[in-house]
């Protein structure tokens, strides 16, 4: 039977096209993925209108969660890194209490609330940071990353919103993960759920020797912990193969 062992219910923003393919990498026998997406689009435009529109996309969230509950997952992750931290440190268990307020108290978690917990997990401290947005998303997602006890060595973005981030290869995420790393660092975090990155995690791992992080790979690791499937899967780094 499909979801024998577990259902997640994935919330997305209606623009992401990285986290089923992404997902479907790594999702266990006998667990599946159900995704309902909410309304948010960020293409060709400028910083304001960009964090306004993520701002504006949490109006969706609980209707979204409402309606993932009818799967009867048993957890529900609201996903979308810039959703879940432009509103600042904390603001992620605001969205977490209005997504259980509205599926029934499912369990409930966001992607930046998953990467806070890896780093927890994986006793991560000093981190370098690699994103695609543009400089007023970037800048409220290091200061996410503070907030929650890491210190940023560094940072360093490309200025970039919506659909354009999907269409850059993962090479370009692999170089710029390796432009940012500082030898003081414990991890590497590409942030960003609509960026392919899975491919080239493990070759970073390998070159960078430290633990790299990605928004996606967090978020389903997470799900999968939250919901009890505890398999290592190995190819998409350590966090998912040894934690």
């Amino acid at each position: 039977m499909y979801g024998r062992r577990a259902r997640l219910g994935v919330l997305l923003p209606s623009q992401i096209v990285a986290i089923e393919p992404e997902f479907g990498l790594v999702t266990p026998p006998g667990v599946s993925c159900h995704y309902h997406r909410f309304n948010f689009e960020a293409a060709g435009i400028d910083d304001q209108e960009v964090v306004a529109r993520l701002k504006r996309a949490e109006e969706y969230v609980a209707d979204a969660a409402a309606l993932i509950s009818h799967v009867r997952p048993a957890v529900v992750a609201m996903t979308g890194t810039g959703v879940s931290f432009i509103e600042g440190p904390g603001h992620d268990q605001v969205l977490i209490r209005k997504m259980m307020d509205r599926n029934g108290n499912i369990p409930a978690t966001t992607t930046s609330t998953s990467v806070v917990a890896a780093f927890n997990k994986m006793g991560i401290r000093k981190v370098s940071i690699a994103m695609p947005y543009v400089e007023a998303v970037a800048r409220a997602g290091v200061k996410f990353v503070e907030a929650g006890g890491v210190e940023v060595l560094d940072a360093k973005w490309l200025h970039m919103a919506g659909y354009k981030i999907a269409e850059m290869p993962a090479e370009t995420a692999y170089q710029l993960a390796k432009e940012v790393d500082k030898p003081g660092s414990d991890a590497v975090f590409i942030s960003c759920v609509n960026w392919h990155t899975f491919e080239i995690i493990d070759r970073l791992e390998r070159e960078l020797q430290k633990p790299v992080i990605t928004s996606n790979q967090a978020t389903i690791w997470n799900m999968l912990r939250m919901a009890g499937v505890n398999d290592r899967i190995k190819g998409y780094g350590r966090l998912l193969s040894d934690y």
